[in-house]
């Protein structure tokens, strides 16, 4: 467990309050998954029928779709110090949750033995991304922490910048998106990691023009404010679209639409400027959050 706290960052020195916003962001998952997964997404003619119900439920979807963002976010935070018996550990839970739930699926005549089911064990499916997508982060961490630490505030700042740019025109709304997949991998976690130890470390560079530092230093109850309200647009444009009937959920709820990503950094922002005593149960919690 040691070894895990260590690699998903924060060690022994944790800071409670980000690992609140750790543990909500993962509780928030799970949300979104019950949301439009599990119930399904609303059609038109199920918002034209109970539009409060429909509504409330792309609120909450807006609300939680931050979440992945937040948890890569958190790994930028901290920096991960990825070791090889850290990432080991790390497969090992993967490996002891999903073999373990097919030995019980098989002791209790819920499934059958298969090839396909041994290779679902090891992550050969398509519906794993995260977990690939983050073991390549932990994977080049190194040199993003090398980079991090090595180059100047004004590097840092232009290649954050140009690469949201990018991603958030071309990646999101034009021919890039097949590189970018809507957030679903990689490459976007490399942004959003370099992006909150930016943020996170902003106030440390003197070569920072002050309108970019007032963005990230407000009240944490604007911060607050915010967040809420780039869920609430991101509601109005979803149930919108739903109303008129265009296929946009995807496209409104990808992981790299800047309200998303707004959202996301606001949300962790608020959490950090929040004074939390430490709380063993909530950092412990917090360490068993992907678990």
């Amino acid at each position: 467990m040691n070894r895990l706290r260590n690699l998903i960052g924060g060690g022994k020195n944790r800071q409670t309050n980000i690992e609140l916003a750790r543990l909500l962001s993962m509780f928030l998952i799970l949300v979104i998954h019950a949301d439009m997964v599990s119930l399904a997404k609303p059609t038109s003619i199920d918002f034209a029928n109970n539009p409060i119900a429909v509504i409330a439920r792309y609120l909450f979807e807006s609300i939680g779709i931050v979440s992945v963002d937040v948890f890569v976010m958190i790994s930028g935070w901290f920096l991960v110090k990825t070791k090889t018996k850290g990432v080991l550990s790390f497969i090992f839970q993967i490996l002891f949750f999903w073999g373990g739930g097919y030995l019980v699926m098989l002791a209790t005549h819920n499934a059958e033995f298969s090839i396909k089911g041994v290779l679902d064990c090891f992550a050969f499916t398509n519906w794993d991304w995260f977990i690939k997508a983050y073991l390549v982060l932990l994977i080049i961490a190194p040199i993003l922490n090398s980079f991090i630490q090595n180059s100047s505030e004004k590097l840092q700042r232009s290649i954050i910048f140009w690469f949201f740019l990018f991603m958030c025109t071309y990646g999101w709304i034009g021919g890039a998106r097949r590189f970018f997949v809507d957030g679903y991998g990689s490459l976007s976690f490399i942004g959003l990691y370099l992006l909150s130890n930016y943020v996170r470390n902003i106030n440390e560079f003197d070569t920072v023009p002050l309108r970019v530092k007032q963005l990230f230093n407000f009240n944490k109850n604007i911060d607050l404010f915010i967040f809420i309200t780039s869920a609430i647009l991101n509601t109005i444009i979803g149930v919108v679209a739903l109303k008129l009937d265009v296929s946009a959920y995807s496209f409104v709820y990808s992981y790299i639409n800047p309200l998303v990503i707004i959202g996301a950094i606001y949300f962790l922002l608020f959490f950090s400027k929040i004074e939390i005593k430490q709380n063993t149960l909530i950092n412990w919690l917090a360490a068993s959050s992907f678990a």
